[in-house]
This record gives structure tokens, C-alpha cells and sequence, in this order.
């Protein structure tokens, strides 16, 4: 059978912060002998989580019978596919925007997050320091990591449905905090089901790309409060909120019909008839 599988995989995930602390250390050394505070940087940061993902796909693609090229799924697809995937992300982008105001609302955010969030918006950096993490980055390595490896392995084990649940909840709680967990749930359910559907990892990749596009342009320029503190909570007026979800609806509505017919080109052994109906 494939790699991973559910408990595989999150011992995958286990190694990757394993892996990540293992990369800091000399880090933390060198910073320490030279008197600058190296593990501060958010080039490093990046840099070291980057990495992480690296080895951590090579460890997998050593562990399993799929080739680099099954597990990257880097295969075209028909440019009007992107149509609904970018009316898709626009509606949910609103809504999950919405989602994350209210969870701000209920509990905010600690200082050690807003910091995070804050820095990668901050108008004080480049912008195209943003837009490679947010919107090169960190789609490539994450679509390639949940959705080739983790999804992929977990098609071998479990029927479509569950693997593209178990998937999606992987891949919130990864994200390690409540505030992102609804958006990352949703999301991750979304392109999950791109990928069977289209036996490609490129539509999950440029709807991700095109979401944190959003999201950095929305913070950057301040579209919906300041940056200064993140739990100042700005609801969107009830007309936006509707159109949020309207696009959604037909985005993902447009893409079934698109899809309907064909056959997915991600397949799992444990399929049953229903799971395959449903998708």
C-alpha cells in the first residue's frame, strides 16, 4: 500500500517541526557567536521552512513506490479550468475573511501571532518579499506536501471522501492556531477535490496562490482596518458578505458541471461507488 497513511502522515508532519528545530540550532549558534539575532530573521525563517518541506517530500517519495512526477502532479490542465477556480477563491476568500472577524471577535489573537501576521504585510518590507512567501512559497511547498504526498498516500488506504477529509483537517491543524483553522479546513477541502478531479496539483497550487494574493493585498493596503492591531475587528457590510457567498456557490458550481463526466485522474483502490458518485 501507499505512503503515507493517516497515522504516517502525521508523523510526517511530526518530523517536518523536528526537522525545522533540528535546522535552527546552528542557526541559533552562529547568531549567538556573532551577536545578531539570526533566529529573528524572516529571510531564515523562510529559508528553513523551505527546506523542511524539501526533505521532507524526498523523505516520503524514498518511502513510496510514486515517482517524483506522481507525487508533484505538475500536469496542464485546459486554461478555461481556471475560470471557476478563480471565481471560486474570490467568493471564499470573502467568506472566509468573515469567519476568521468573527473567531477574532470571540478570542483574540495573541501578541506573538499578530506579530507574525503583521510582519509579513508590513509596509515596511519589500512587498515582493510577501508575495514570494505568500504567494510563491508557500502554495508550491504546501500543495506538494498535503495534496501530492499526504493526499496522495491517504488515496491508498481510504475511500475519496476520507481522503480528502482526513487531508483537509491535517492540513488546518498544521497551521496551529484556531483563527486559520476554519479558512485552511475549507480551503483544503476545496483543493483536495480540484486534484482528483483534475489529476493535477496546478489548480490547487493557483487557487492557493490566488488567495494569499488576496489576503496580502487586503492587509497591505489596509482595505478593512490598520495593520496595527490585528484584533480590531472590521465586519464587511451584509451585501459583501452575500456576494461572498453567491461566488462561491457558482464557482464551485461551474467547476462540477465542468468536471462532471470526466474521469478523476487521482484514483484510490478503495473506492466505492457512492464516494465516487459524490465527487
Amino acid at each position: 500500500m501507499g505512503y503515507p497513511n493517516l497515522k504516517q502522515s502525521v508523523w510526517l508532519l511530526i518530523l517536518f517541526f523536528l526537522i525545522t528545530a533540528a535546522l535552527w540550532v546552528p542557526i541559533a549558534v552562529l547568531g549567538y557567536i556573532l551577536d545578531q539575532p539570526l533566529h529573528l530573521s524572516p529571510y531564515l525563517i523562510w529559508l528553513v521552512t523551505l527546506a523542511s518541506f524539501v526533505l521532507i517530500v524526498i523523505y516520503a517519495q524514498r518511502r513510496t513506490e510514486r515517482t517524483l512526477t506522481e507525487i508533484l502532479l505538475l500536469k496542464p490542465v485546459p486554461w478555461r479550468t481556471y475560470l471557476p477556480l478563480g471565481v471560486s477563491i474570490i467568493g471564499l476568500a470573502v467568506v472566509n475573511m468573515e469567519l476568521a472577524n468573527q473567531l477574532w471577535r470571540l478570542m483574540p489573537m495573541p501578541e506573538i501571532l499578530t506579530d507574525a501576521f503583521r510582519d509579513l504585510a508590513d509596509k515596511e518590507k519589500p512587498y515582493l518579499f510577501g508575495f514570494y512567501i505568500m504567494v510563491v512559497q508557500a502554495p508550491l511547498t504546501e500543495e506538494v506536501c498535503f495534496r501530492g504526498v499526504i493526499l496522495g498516500g491517504l488515496l491508498a488506504h481510504r475511500t475519496r471522501i476520507k481522503a480528502i477529509v482526513w487531508s483537509s483537517v491535517l492540513f488546518a491543524l498544521f497551521h496551529a492556531n484556531p483563527w486559520q483553522f476554519p479558512a485552511a479546513l475549507i480551503l483544503g477541502l476545496v483543493f483536495a477535490w480540484w486534484v482528483i478531479r483534475t489529476g493535477s496539483l496546478i489548480p490547487a497550487i493557483a487557487g492557493h496562490a490566488l488567495n494569499n494574493f488576496l489576503a496580502l493585498t487586503v492587509a497591505r493596503l489596509e482595505l478593512f482596518g490598520p495593520m496595527d492591531d490585528f484584533n480590531t475587528v472590521v465586519f464587511f457590510p451584509w451585501w459583501l458578505n452575500v456576494c461572498g457567498i453567491v461566488l462561491a456557490v457558482i464557482g464551485l458550481t461551474w467547476f462540477y458541471r465542468m468536471a462532471k463526466g470526466q474521469e478523476a485522474q487521482v484514483e484510490t483502490p478503495v473506492d466505492d461507488e457512492s464516494d465516487g458518485a459524490a465527487l
